[in-house]
């Protein structure tokens, strides 16, 4: 064979024994190409495999991760729903110290304090009376800073944010008790901006103040109405409250001490809403300390259905001497609820009915001094200006502690409770009798009824 150009290159032919002989060639056969072929796509699929196994892997890792978030976004939701459960919980708790909100239909505001900051902040106006130092909150209580304090004085704290209307109630929750046997915490309602007059409570813990305040060249002046014995403990809520001229103090909800300021010694009206605390210090000893505050007017909606109920708020005594068959007068100062009735007159528990039907009532009594021959009557009249009956009595005396022959002693009190008709217009008042001269105390002698049912 030749070259095209006929032309034979050099080694083109060579000899059998030469190494690039035709003979010595390598045989290309389909063996050797499927071979070649197979080991190269062996190798191939190997890459695959490999490729796919760490693909398996990838997905496993993926997959366990996936796995690790969704538990993680288990936990991360059950510990949500935790945190839920545990704001609401504390809502709620919460929620149960703050004043109830006033009426659609009546206009008043609430605020609630509990102290849970470094200082008393914006939202008070503080007063001073007397050379004491400024108010400071340590351990979430309201205090007097101990140092500071030269003579005897009070802070008072005003709410700068004063309530809608002259019906109020005020509560604090009585802190750390350093010496509240000695000094005393206060509760303000009905207060000016500048303190000019002010209603108070002074808590200790033995005893509780109520009066009208006053303020003039920088001091305080308090006139006390009444006072009580009684023990007040840190931990204890007390209620100050007011309506009308009836003021009233409750410890933890029962009511321990009333007054009717019917002088109206406590101006009222648009500019004297003002509410409040005080702390005071005398001869290094400091009054308890403030926890926690509410305060709102209060909900003067009238009640539904048809009944009164009436006390003596005040607990000095409503002197009465001994005798029988007698009716009340001066003795109630205070008209807790009425609905549908006429207080003809509050003082002798004169409750006239605009209904007729069938009515529960119940009055009790409780005596500063003993008696041992006690009677609970109930009076009416059929009209005002209508001669008066006794319609019910009680038992003669109320079993007091009884002696080694069983016989009954003295005791303070007297009740009964009595069913009776009453007709449209009619008139019903407690009476008594007793056997010594005594008196009637607040808070625990009351006045109340209820209409069952009418025609």
């Amino acid at each position: 064979m030749t070259s095209p150009d006929r032309k034979v290159p050099s080694g083109a032919y060579v000899g059998s024994s030469a190494p690039n002989n035709v003979a010595n060639l390598q045989s290309v056969t389909w063996a050797g190409v499927q071979q070649a072929t197979v080991a190269n796509l062996f190798a191939s699929y190997q890459g695959v495999n490999t490729a796919s196994q760490n693909m398996n892997g990838d997905n496993d890792t993926s997959a366990a991760a996936a796995n690790a978030a969704t538990a993680g976004s288990n936990t991360a939701q059950s510990t949500g729903s935790a945190a839920q459960n545990t704001a609401a919980a504390n809502s709620a708790a919460i929620a149960t110290l703050l004043p109830p909100p006033p009426p659609a239909t009546t206009p008043g505001s609430t605020f609630a304090d509990n102290f849970t900051r470094a200082t008393l902040g914006p939202n008070y106006a503080t007063v001073k009376s007397g050379a004491v130092a400024d108010l400071i909150i340590s351990s979430n209580q309201v205090r007097l800073d101990p140092n500071g304090n030269t003579g005897t004085g009070s802070v008072i704290a005003l709410n700068i944010n004063p309530l809608l209307t002259d019906s109020q109630s005020v509560s604090l929750v009585m802190g750390a008790a350093n010496n509240a046997a000695n000094v005393a915490t206060g509760i303000i309602l009905r207060a000016d901006p500048q303190l000019t007059t002010f209603a108070y409570a002074w808590v200790y813990s033995t005893g509780i103040y109520i009066g009208s305040g006053t303020r003039s060249a920088g001091t305080n002046t308090y006139n006390d109405w009444t006072s009580l014995a009684t023990t007040v403990n840190s931990g204890d809520t007390v209620t100050f409250t007011a309506v009308g001229s009836n003021y009233q103090v409750l410890v933890n909800n029962a009511p321990v001490l009333g007054f009717s300021d019917a002088a109206g010694t406590v101006p009222t009206g648009p500019g004297r809403r003002g509410v409040g605390f005080g702390c005071s210090y005398s001869s290094g000893k400091f009054s308890f300390s403030v926890a926690g505050l509410t305060a709102a007017d209060q909900q003067t909606a009238a009640p539904t259905g048809t009944g009164w109920s009436l006390l003596r708020g005040s607990t000095l005594g409503a002197n009465r001497g001994a005798g029988s068959m007698t009716r009340l007068t001066g003795v109630f100062d205070t008209v807790r609820q009425a609905a549908n009735v006429s207080i003809v007159s509050l003082g002798a528990g004169q409750i006239q009915v605009n209904r007729a039907g069938w009515y529960l009532i119940s009055i009790a009594y409780n005596f500063s001094a003993l008696d041992y021959s006690m009677r609970t009557e109930l009076w009416s009249a059929p009209s005002i200006g209508g001669s008066w009956g006794m319609v019910r009595a009680g038992a003669v005396g109320n079993p007091g502690s009884s002696d080694d022959n069983g016989t009954y002693g003295d005791c303070y009190s007297s009740s009964g409770s009595f069913v009776v008709y009453l007709s449209k217009g009619a008139l019903v008042a407690p009476g008594l009798s007793t056997n010594t001269s005594n008196s009637l105390v607040g808070p625990y002698t009351c006045f109340d009824g209820a209409l069952l049912n009418w025609l």
